[in-house]
């Protein structure tokens, strides 16, 4: 029989106690604390730089150029960084929560340590290309670098603090990085004529205050690491690289939901409206800003997948587990099963019936928000049909997520690669109608892949027992064995190098 229920409580699981009080301002901060911990980089990041916008609008001598080059500087390191910590992120969150599930604790920080020098070097490779083809100061790029390394470094803090109790420092920390970045944006605003010592100076120094702001963020993440983690051991490392082998449709999976993501988007940098900012970013004004905040408004999505499934469904699922791996009869185990699928039931058509709605709303009002921005139609209609395109990829998230809960790895990454394959063609195939088909390859795929992870999930959990109780355990291979074999390695040289 195979043991399941590996699944770590997430930090929603530890805001129990908050939404359990009866008070509006308990919920409300509840609510606050479950955003910046489950959205918080899109979150800081998206609203950092709108209000740092805001800024420096008020400041006219700051010319257009410097403010694009800050902004897609910024958006850059941001969704590139995500695509490189998608290479690890799955394999490492499932190695992770087996040492926590096995009470290896003192394990974790070794892969911490190890998955930090990873994607460091990861960083590294991707930024040199950057710096050997872009015409822009090295010193500029050189901060690029500075702040594309940071910001990969709290994408894995994160990965580890999921299991974290202390969520308050986690939010403000992430509230504090912010702030930080747009005090030293409106700092350089206000002195730019001292910092205008040579070209690029201002952007330079816009960009070194948000790099502080994100540091601030690093280092709270990393003190509450500490003090969630605070046995210290170097040994093992890279032991996690073994998970690479064993679980590769999780590598596969992870790799291409969020290539799906972005895929959209790097086409559409070469079609109409699209630009290059100062030889060295490709962006599109529209397109670039549509997709963003159409992201904010899967906000509740992602909320609510805490503070619901991650609570109240994830205590059934401790219960169905416990009675299969526990000696549980069958009338128990079948009885814990369907108490499970009734909360599971109740609480995604709950995240998606409120997101439904909330979507709704801002799509219709967005006419008038984005006038009132002076945005014209050809982006508000870009948006409205990305914010749909959001919507149901903030589905497919869920149900992503949930079939991993359940350990469906082949589920998972069918449901990525549809999602990647019908963005990827349909945008080729969209790119030459110019405007007015931007966004839409986004949604289709958005839509087709979520209904399709639905059917798939529904049919997985039908026969859950058969996975359950049937499916063989994975056997060592020759690639696991070999990932294996290189993390030793590399743990013998970096011990040798300490020496």
């Amino acid at each position: 029989m195979r043991k399941g229920g590996r699944r770590m409580a997430g930090i929603g699981f530890h805001l129990q106690h908050l939404f359990s009080k009866e008070t509006y301002s308990s919920k409300l901060k509840a609510y606050g604390f479950a955003s910046l911990v489950t959205a918080g980089p899109w979150i800081i990041i998206t609203a950092a730089i709108g209000l740092i916008q805001a800024v420096i609008g008020r400041f006219p001598a700051i010319s257009s150029a410097d403010k694009e080059l800050f902004i897609f500087t910024v958006s850059y390191c941001f969704i590139f960084s995500q695509i490189l910590f998608s290479t690890q992120q799955l394999t490492a969150t499932r190695f992770v929560s087996d040492l926590i599930y096995e009470k290896k604790y003192n394990e974790i920080m070794p892969a911490f340590l190890g998955l930090t020098k990873t994607t460091s070097v990861l960083a590294l490779c991707v930024w040199i290309p950057f710096a050997l083809i872009s015409p822009l100061p090295l010193l500029y790029k050189l901060v690029v670098l500075g702040l594309f390394l940071t910001v990969n470094q709290i994408w894995v803090l994160l990965l580890f603090l999921s299991a974290a109790k202390d969520y308050r420092t986690i939010g403000y920390g992430f509230l504090g990085g912010g702030a930080v970045a747009v005090f030293g944006t409106l700092l350089a605003c206000l002195n730019q004529t001292a910092l205008s010592f040579e070209a690029y100076s201002l952007p330079l120094i816009l960009l070194l205050g948000f790099w502080v702001g994100m540091a601030v963020t690093l280092y709270t993440l990393f003190y509450t690491l500490l003090k969630t983690f605070p046995d210290w051991n170097t040994s093992g490392q890279f032991a996690y690289y073994s998970y690479f082998g064993k679980y590769p449709k999780l590598l596969a999976a992870g790799i291409l939901y969020n290539l799906a993501i972005w895929v959209c988007t790097w086409i559409i940098w070469f079609g109409e409206g699209a630009r290059v900012v100062e030889g060295s970013f490709l962006i599109h004004p529209y397109y670039d800003m549509a997709i963003f905040w159409s992201y904010l408004t899967i906000l509740p999505t992602m909320v609510l997948f805490v503070v619901s499934i991650e609570t109240r469904f994830y205590l059934k699922y401790k219960e169905y587990f416990n009675a299969v791996n526990h000696g549980g009869t069958l009338g128990q185990i079948k009885k814990a099963k369907e108490k499970m699928m009734t909360v599971l039931g109740q609480e995604l058509q709950r995240v998606f019936r409120l997101q439904l709605i909330f979507t709704g709303v801002v799509v219709f009002f967005a006419g008038y928000i984005f006038e009132w921005l002076g945005l014209d139609q050809t982006f508000i209609q870009m948006f409205r049909i990305t914010a749909m395109g959001a919507l149901a990829n903030g589905m497919l998230l869920i149900l992503f997520l949930v079939m991993l809960y359940f350990d469906d790895q082949q589920g998972a990454l069918n449901s990525a690669a549809m999602f990647f394959g019908i963005n990827l063609v349909l945008t080729v195939l969209f790119l030459p109608g110019g405007l007015d088909w931007m966004g839409l390859s986004f949604c289709i795929g958005s839509f087709a892949s979520s209904i399709y992870a639905a059917f798939r999930l529904t049919a997985y959990l039908k026969s859950l027992e058969y996975h359950t109780f049937c499916k063989p355990s994975p056997v060592k291979g020759v690639a696991e064995k070999r990932l294996e074999k290189l993390g030793r390695w590399l743990d013998g040289m970096d011990v040798r190098e300490s020496r």
